[in-house]
């Protein structure tokens, strides 16, 4: 078998990567919503993982927490090179900002779409995120909005109770 440089693609390694990736959106919801960070800090760098941190304290320190959800979460093939691989994802996410004072929303829910580039290095056989860069980013609203694709498009469902103020639990 000839190789040109590229590292031949394992079934197991491509489900180890997407799992990660999954582990880490959803690490970023669990932290700002509960504060929990014990996953996001296993699986990152320190300078990785002090950078999202950051960015959630950023938004607690002003009294704001975020709410999010994932719609919908696709995989481009990944792309190996040695112990590193880059994939590319297409993520659609509503979210919001809740005011923690005063029991509604800062940031009423908002559906955006996003191009982004991982980069994972495999280190004592687990792959763990090295690198996140946003490649497009676009907000939406309208019929459809749960598809990945921004051309699609619907309202954003509310997560007020009846009385107008976001319910914490």
């Amino acid at each position: 078998m000839v190789q040109f440089g590229m590292a031949v693609s394992n079934v197991d390694d491509d489900k180890r990567i997407k799992d990660a990736l999954l582990k880490y959106n959803y690490g970023i919801i669990k932290m700002t919503k509960s504060g929990d960070t014990k996953l996001l800090k296993d699986m990152l760098p320190q300078e990785l993982y002090f950078k999202v941190m950051v960015w959630a304290d950023s938004w607690k320190f002003s009294n704001l927490a975020m709410v999010a959800q994932i719609n919908d979460l696709r995989f481009s093939p990944i792309a190996y090179n040695e112990n590193n691989a880059t994939i590319r994802t297409l993520e659609n996410w509503t979210y919001a900002y809740a005011d923690l004072v005063k029991r509604d929303y800062a940031l009423e829910p908002t559906t955006i779409f996003y191009k982004v580039k991982y980069t994972l290095k495999k280190h004592h056989g687990q792959w763990m995120i090295v690198a996140v860069e946003n490649l497009q980013e676009e907000t939406f609203s309208g019929p459809n909005m749960h598809s990945v694709t921004p051309q699609e498009k619907q309202e954003a469902p509310k997560e007020k109770s009846s009385n107008g103020k976001i319910e914490t639990h």
